[in-house]
């Protein structure tokens, strides 16, 4: 309905890969987005991607898990009444992963909640980007017949990781949530939370430019490195449930007018994948590949254990689509960018 005053949201992290798909599924559904970005390199790329709409703005804020990085920002925006968090500090590796990745996850949170608490009384709902490492452990998030449901809190602890870097970002992301939640306990903001957890992220990236020079943005290069696999290599073993990033980026907008969302946490998983199932799913569609790479061993999907994900599924209200397109729809722009490239190579040749 046209009458209704197009909302404005804040947006970080834009310029990632489920980044720059919440912001293409907000423009086309008509909200006005403020897109904070670290650097002017960033807001360039994406106001040229973007094709420089009025309904986008750009504000740059180097280091917004600092406190009071946004209180500017936030006093100049008062028409926005929606805060989307998407950006997220992710590093594996680190010399001390309390100081690197936990304190700087839960500080992020913080510090971007206690801001809106105190320069932006008008917003009404905070959006959140955790993850399903905050509903389970390593052993369950990478396997496909675990059982877990959408109400879990993952075991890890905070000395539980300092081990190594994967386990650091899983307890992160619990960590980070939790900070969230406690903020809304403790602080009694103006704003309420929706938290979206979506399990591993597959699927197409928002341009096909971002696959330049061979690079993947974030978790599409899941797909993209088993691309590089030759015939008589291994197919190293992994199991995970995973969902479409066009179905995570559309969940985070959708919730922005639920009532039903409302201080909720929202797992989003369509389905369980495996390396070996990725690699049959490219071969029966693009029997190019079919020589180039190993022979898969894929598990037959009566052996997928579904999450007990029914209020979420409830709240999210439409059918997550299947993985196959989520595998199919990025190789397809993989394929098309490398015959760019190639086309563009010959070219050469012929100069």
């Amino acid at each position: 309905n046209n009458l209704i005053m197009s909302k404005t949201v804040i947006l970080t992290g834009a310029s990632g890969y489920i980044g720059q798909h919440i912001l293409g599924e907000l423009l086309d559904q008509n909200y006005k987005v403020i897109a904070i970005v670290r650097s002017q390199k960033s807001s360039d790329t994406l106001s040229k991607l973007f094709k420089q709409t009025p309904k986008l703005q750009f504000e740059i804020v180097e280091q917004f898990d600092k406190p009071h990085a946004l209180d500017k920002v936030l006093e100049k925006h008062k028409e926005a009444t929606i805060f989307i968090s998407t950006a997220a500090v992710v590093t594996f590796h680190a010399e001390d992963y309390e100081r690197d990745v936990l304190d700087p996850a839960i500080d992020l949170v913080k510090n971007i909640f206690s801001s809106i608490k105190e320069h932006a009384p008008q917003i009404t709902r905070v959006i959140l980007t955790s993850s399903s490492a905050s509903v389970v452990g390593l052993d369950k998030a990478f396997s496909y017949d675990a059982e877990y449901s959408d109400n879990d809190w993952s075991p890890f602890t905070r000395e539980m990781s300092t081990l190594d870097g994967t386990m650091a970002y899983f307890a992160s992301k619990k960590l980070a949530e939790k900070e969230a939640w406690k903020f809304l306990k403790e602080e009694k903001p103006n704003f309420d939370l929706v938290a979206i957890m979506p399990a591993l992220i597959l699927g197409p990236v928002c341009f096909s430019s971002e696959l330049k020079n061979g690079k993947f943005p974030s978790t599409s290069g899941i797909i993209g490195g088993l691309l590089h696999l030759k015939s008589d290599d291994p197919i190293q073993p992994m199991a995970a449930g995973a969902v479409d990033v066009r179905d995570v980026a559309k969940v985070h907008v959708d919730v922005i007018t639920s009532e039903k969302a409302s201080n909720q946490r929202i797992l989003v998983e369509s389905g369980k994948v495996t390396n070996d199932n990725i690699i049959q799913t490219i071969i029966d569609n693009f029997p190019s590949y079919k020589d180039k790479l190993p022979t898969p061993n894929p598990v037959p999907h009566s052996k997928f254990v579904k999450p007990k994900d029914e209020r979420s599924r409830k709240i999210i209200g439409f059918s997550l689509r299947s993985l196959g397109d989520s595998v199919v729809d990025l190789v397809k722009q993989i394929d098309q960018e490398n015959s760019v490239i190639e086309s563009i190579k010959k070219l050469d040749i012929k100069k």
